[in-house]
């Protein structure tokens, strides 16, 4: 017998009624952050990659245009478990509807990195990707 005295398993009588609570004031919340943050996305970080003198990050805007959003650049050498940080540099951006590109000086030597961008657009993380590259000679 449960500690209830019920005999029923799970608690009683009102276990089986809180529990069905919760679960639809679960879903109900659930349904409501996913209609508010639907139309939100509207800046995403696209193709990410390496010429040999700089990193090429192409961003895609469907929202209006944004001045002085902020693209954040780090990268990571990725050697075995172990990453260190070899490049590091956040800059202001202009986000035109549409695809914006944007190039970013750094010299990466052979081996594996991987890039952490970020963009912010006010005190907002508008688009974040963790890309990994591998550079050859």
């Amino acid at each position: 017998m449960d500690e209830s005295g019920s005999g029923e398993p799970g608690g009683g009588r009102f276990s089986g009624h809180m529990s069905g609570r919760y679960t639809g004031l679960l879903i109900l919340v659930t349904l409501v952050v996913l209609a508010t943050s639907a139309g939100c996305l509207t800046t995403a970080i696209g193709e990410v990659t390496y010429d040999g003198e700089a990193l090429q990050i192409a961003v895609e805007n469907t929202g209006d245009p944004v001045e002085n959003a902020v693209l954040q650049v780090k990268i990571m050498e990725v050697d075995h478990f172990e990453q260190k940080e070899v490049f590091s540099e956040a800059r202001y951006i202009d986000l035109d509807t549409g695809e914006n590109n944007y190039s970013t000086e750094v010299d990466l030597q052979p081996g594996r990195y991987r890039a952490f961008l970020i963009i912010f657009i006010g005190n907002e993380r508008s688009a974040s990707v963790i890309r990994d590259l591998e550079v050859t000679v």
